[in-house]
């Protein structure tokens, strides 16, 4: 099999790199940076998700390599990879409908999506919904979570609990404020295949990059029978916006100890290494879709 992996460099391709190093299959890399490492046997260098020529690179590269199977890691592309359609077109792409990953690439429309669905989430609004900000710590609580609709990992949240920590007036509707769950936090791997091998491995962040919140410095594996209600609500979470295949969640618990679903990513994240099962989960499905196909096993 000859797989081909977007954000080679980054923290998820890196770690799905260095699962499959020892592998049979021919890895290749994508990335803005084609720096080697040694993880890939090449890193083809493809423009920016934002650039509209980024998906027929990534088809130059899927001909030139004779790729079965392509595995996108970048958030930003993901909307375009799943609506690619044809044009990507000779590989199994392993990523869900574009609906459900256009859904998930947007942070308000999945807490709308997973409260109608009974997942539990924090208390969200759009500041269009408020006056200023001494009503939206009325509303949900004081401190509170500011943060981009749209946005790769910890990028843009902050942490509000005093009007000198924020403009409010500056803010349209393309942020989203939350209520502030204060418990532990959570990094969830799921595979939905609709029944078939369903899974989900969970991780608890240790050390966050900003304190109290943003991306994970260090993890840890749970175990099997411990934090199953988060385990539980991370299947729930990805079935409810239908998407299939691989996912990494980000959940948190509230001071009362409820979790809730922070946001879904429709791709692999940066800690897969703590979860080999996922990779190989996703691989068996992929083989399944080639053979169906006629493609190579």
């Amino acid at each position: 099999m000859r797989i081909l992996i977007t954000g080679a460099n980054g923290p998820a391709g890196r770690a799905l790199g260095a699962q499959l190093a020892s592998s049979d299959f021919t890895v290749i890399g994508a990335d803005m940076d084609s720096t080697a490492n040694e993880y890939y046997a090449v890193i083809e260098k493809v423009p920016a998700a934002s650039d509209p020529s980024m998906i027929g690179r990534l088809a130059e590269i899927i001909r030139e390599h004779h790729i079965d199977v392509l595995i996108p890691t970048v958030s930003d592309e993901l909307p375009a990879v799943a609506a690619a359609g044809a044009e990507l077109a000779g590989c199994t792409v392993m990523i869900g409908s574009p609906e459900a990953v256009s859904t998930a690439h947007d942070k308000w429309l999945t807490m709308q999506v997973l409260a109608a669905a009974g997942v539990p989430v924090p208390r969200s609004a759009l500041p269009s919904s408020f006056e200023n900000l001494d009503v939206a710590f009325e509303a949900l609580g004081r401190p509170l979570i500011v943060k981009p609709r749209v946005a790769r990992g910890g990028r843009g949240v902050g942490v509000v609990g005093n009007h000198s920590d924020l403009d409010f007036s500056a803010l349209d509707d393309s942020w989203v404020l939350q209520e502030f769950a204060s418990g532990e936090e959570f990094a969830p791997m799921v595979f939905n295949g609709n029944g078939e091998n369903d899974l989900a491995v969970v991780v608890r962040k240790t050390e966050l990059k900003q304190g109290v919140v943003g991306n994970a410095v260090s993890t840890e594996r749970v175990a099997a029978n411990e934090a199953v209600d988060v385990q539980q609500i991370a299947l729930d979470a990805v079935r409810a916006v239908g998407l299939e295949y691989q996912a990494d969640l980000d959940i948190r618990r509230l001071a009362n100890g409820q979790p809730v679903v922070l946001e879904i990513n429709a791709r692999f994240g940066a800690n897969s290494r703590q979860a080999p099962e996922l990779l190989s989960t996703v691989l068996r499905a992929s083989s399944r879709a080639l053979a169906a196909v006629g493609g190579r096993p």
